[in-house]
């Protein structure tokens, strides 16, 4: 598993007092569950923290959380969070442990790739679907899904069933979810 290490700290308290003090002093509360094991609420930096989470495989890492001052430690990803809708600021984060070869449920971006020929003659490209739900191996999280289009023309459009996806990965979306579209020109 990648070892993006994130040191974390555990959280005394609690609270939305306790919490805007933590925000205040440049912290982000967060709880890690899952694996069998009960909660635990921790702290995490927002800085280091919000520039990992703005790569570009981000919410979508593997993680290696490791409890300040102790030998603990356990791989996670990001399962949820939650932004101030001011200041787009994470202000709480939620991880879930994840161990290697254990599937996971994930949201990945699709990127398309090349010049459509329907774009060529004319056409308009209609890009709807910028994502797809997957499971996957947790070791084996794709950065993006790559989608050629440079052979579609006017009317032709990509489902979901359409794309390779990576050895091991399964398609939670309905296939029939229509990613990109070469639409025509309207009539005037």
């Amino acid at each position: 598993m990648g070892e993006l290490v994130i040191e974390v700290e555990r959280r005394e308290r609690f609270g939305k007092g306790a919490s805007r003090k933590l925000r205040a002093q440049g912290l982000i509360p967060a709880v890690v569950y899952g694996g069998g094991k009960e909660p635990v609420p921790v702290v995490v930096n927002r800085k280091f923290v919000t520039e990992l989470l703005h790569q570009e495989k981000g919410k979508n890492t593997i993680f290696l959380l490791r409890m300040k001052g102790t030998k603990q430690e356990r791989h996670a990803m990001l399962k949820d969070f939650q932004v101030d809708p001011i200041t787009q600021q994470y202000i709480h984060l939620d991880f879930i442990r994840v161990m290697k070869g254990q599937h996971v449920r994930v949201e990945v971006p699709v990127e398309l790739t090349g010049e459509s020929v329907g774009v060529k003659a004319g056409g308009f490209l209609d890009f709807t679907g910028r994502s797809l739900h997957i499971e996957c191996p947790a070791d084996a999280i794709p950065e993006k899904i790559v989608v050629d289009i440079s052979r579609l023309h006017i009317g032709q459009h990509v489902t979901a069933a359409d794309v390779s996806l990576p050895a091991g990965a399964k398609l939670l979306d309905d296939p029939h979810k229509v990613l990109v579209t070469i639409e025509g020109r309207a009539a005037a």
